[in-house]
């Protein structure tokens, strides 16, 4: 287990360091992407030199993004501090995060998970935060800098998408302050909700359509699955799937959802959600993910009707005890 810091002791990590390392992890979602980005934009503006990466396909949802098309693959060169976001577990980072290539630098995890594993040399976790946008938000303003409407967007839309635009139990009075103060700094609630949940590409609607023609409830709970066959028929590669799951939940009987995505390499991505009173993060821990309780999901070996036997015999006995 690493060392936990405190936001002073991680406010003046960052004021250190001159030339910092910042990764997504992989299957990147907004609050990642958002914090990341956000993260970044805030570091230059205190006049330091930021290389940002994610070690995945990123969605074209996000690039309204400013700094979006700086999201390829990296892998740390001769930066002097490490940063990667939103991620509770080591292998959520791919090949950027390499203990092995530290090389005595200092390694930080910045994140909110409830599930986290404390897994770097140096961890700033806070359970309590409904996004890793609200974090960062909570960094800028001790940098002493200015929000401008550049860094305002990208951590209002980690704020939204985390929260599915404020409808999460996670959502506090502290959530709605920071996502006021960005409002006033220039981001639009609007804007980004009609970016990140009301637009998708055709191709994306009809793999929707035949997901929710498929889609099996099982009790309580609702699944559905998602072979690389069909991702290839269909036209969909990378992040394609996002928001499925979601609509998902909103079958009226539906208590815990669960989404399994065969990935080229072989691997099920799964996801799941729950409504209140039901955690979804336990699950995810005891097949090797993490997550909140009521949003979790893991990376799985295939293939994907052993993967899916193995999540739902998890999921119910979760809801059997």
């Amino acid at each position: 287990m690493g060392t936990l810091l405190s936001f002073e002791e991680t406010v003046d990590l960052f004021r250190r360091h001159d030339k910092i390392f910042v990764a997504a992890h992989i299957m990147p979602d907004g609050d990642c992407i958002g914090s990341a980005l956000g993260l970044t934009w805030a570091l230059r503006k205190l006049g330091k030199t930021v290389a940002v990466t994610c070690n995945d396909h990123v969605s074209p949802t996000f690039k309204y993004l400013q700094g979006f098309e700086e999201l390829s693959a990296k892998t740390p060169a001769d930066e002097e501090l490490l940063v990667f976001m939103d991620g509770s577990s080591a292998d959520r980072f791919g090949p950027a995060y390499d203990p092995a290539k530290f090389n005595g630098r200092p390694a930080l995890v910045v994140d909110h998970h409830v599930t986290n594993e404390i897994f770097a040399p140096l961890n700033y976790v806070d359970k309590r935060a409904a996004s890793t946008a609200e974090i960062v938000y909570r960094f800028v303003r001790a940098f002493g800098i200015l929000f401008d409407r550049t860094i305002a967007v990208c951590l209002l839309t980690g704020i939204i998408t985390d929260t599915l635009g404020f409808r999460t139990a996670s959502t506090t009075v502290e959530t709605l302050k920071a996502a006021t103060a960005l409002m006033e700094a220039g981001g639009s609630i609007p804007e980004i909700i009609e970016h990140s949940f009301n637009q998708v590409p055709l191709a994306s609607l009809r793999l929707r359509g035949k997901v929710f023609g498929e889609a099996t409830l099982d009790g309580v709970i609702l699944w559905a699955e998602i072979s690389q066959k069909t991702l290839r028929e269909i036209g969909v590669n990378g992040n394609g799937t996002s928001g499925i799951i979601n609509q998902l939940l909103s079958v009226e009987t539906a208590k815990v959802a669960a989404v399994l995505v065969e990935k080229e390499n072989g691997k099920i991505d799964l996801g799941l959600r729950s409504r209140v009173g039901y955690d979804v993060s336990a699950v995810a821990a005891r097949l090797g993910g993490g997550g909140h309780k009521q949003a979790a999901g893991a990376l799985l070996d295939g293939p994907l009707p052993a993967a899916r036997e193995r999540v739902l015999a998890e999921i119910k006995k979760s809801l059997a005890q």
